[in-house]
């Protein structure tokens, strides 16, 4: 896991943001990062951490300090993203510790944490919170039952400047809080600057998104396309033009397949990945449930490639393999009209 330190908040969370969110981006890093720009101005340090959360459809931001109250939105934010079962969306969670604000820039660390590990601890260790603070925008202060602020929050919106919730034991919070971050401060950080971190996470990507495929394929017996000549899978089309040519070059060759091809239908809201029935038949072996090719009636497992590329064989360019897609496309029925959605690429 990554620690970096002391970085422009704004320009780190934006480079990691582009790398994995492609719908509502600029929105909800914006509103993320106003969050921080408040945090900064707080003095209490419980106030100045918060759990930011990048998936493909938007950016979540939560103060740990509401993270760790039961009922809270970031409570049942963090449970949510942390189930195993979210859509198989590719999760980027930080802790971010706010510092404060020089010379125009909003300065802070983050720590790479596992939104599933951190949802665990979460579950186990939130504390009731059955009380909301409001400020209104006099100066006054005053607190309340949640119950009875559910009641009457409409009427507290005209003279209401902020609210938040309070602990039914703040001390118990601050104890618990104390406790996680003791152990994030002492795990097994790396300490990196944005741009290795950054460059990881294409790496990453590209992982994330081949298993995702190999594993869409290894679910088919036979041929799923009109005449029963290729098997095909999709990925979101939206999700698809976030990777320029050179990138989706890139993902096609850490497939296992050599007549892997890129095809999608003009309208249409997902591009299919196109693998020839006479190049691969796919199977599952029933001992290890693992995709398998068939070759000489024998099934032969796939090993999903690594980050290295070794000895594999020479693939084509982008262009020629997404044009040989749209033609076979065509003669096989499978989209009726074959476009990219990649940067600069048009057929």
């Amino acid at each position: 896991m990554d620690k970096i330190d002391n970085v422009d908040l704004r320009e780190a969370l934006d480079s990691i943001a582009r790398n994995n969110t492609f719908f509502h981006l600029y929105n909800d890093l914006g509103v993320s990062i106003e969050q921080m720009e408040h945090a900064a101005k707080l003095s209490d340090s419980t106030d100045k951490t918060l759990i930011w959360v990048s998936y493909p459809s938007g950016i979540d931001c939560y103060p740990e300090r509401e993270v760790f109250q039961k009922g809270t939105r970031g409570y049942h934010g963090v449970l949510y993203h942390g189930k195993e079962d979210v859509q198989g969306d590719r999760k980027l969670a930080y802790a971010v510790d706010v510092h404060s604000i020089k010379g125009g820039k909003l300065l802070g660390s983050l720590y790479e944490i596992d939104i599933r590990e951190y949802a665990k601890t979460v579950r186990s260790n939130a504390v009731p919170s059955n009380t909301i603070r409001i400020y209104e925008e006099n100066g006054r202060q005053s607190t309340m039952p949640k119950d009875e602020f559910d009641r009457r929050y409409p009427l507290y919106l005209v003279k209401m400047a902020d609210w938040r919730h309070e602990p039914d034991n703040p001390a118990v919070l601050k104890a618990v809080i104390d406790d996680v971050w003791n152990n994030i401060r002492g795990g097994k950080y790396k300490l990196c600057d944005i741009w290795q971190h950054t460059s990881k996470l294409y790496d990453d990507r590209d992982n994330f998104y081949s298993n995702q495929i190999l594993r869409d394929l290894s679910k088919l017996s036979e041929p799923n396309s009109a005449d029963k000549q290729f098997f095909t899978t999709s990925l979101d089309a939206r999700v698809a033009a976030a990777f320029d040519p050179e990138q989706l070059s890139r993902l096609l060759d850490r497939l296992p397949y050599k007549g892997a091809e890129l095809s999608i239908k003009k309208g249409q809201s997902y591009m299919q990945v196109i693998i020839p029935r006479d190049e691969i038949q796919l199977s599952r072996i029933k001992q290890n449930d693992k995709p398998a090719v068939i070759k000489d009636g024998k099934a032969i497992p796939v090993t999903v490639p690594s980050n290295e590329k070794q000895g594999s064989p020479e693939k084509p360019s982008i262009l020629k393999a997404l044009k040989q897609g749209a033609e076979k496309a065509r003669q096989h029925d499978i989209p009726d009209k074959a476009l990219t959605k990649s940067k600069g690429v048009e057929l």
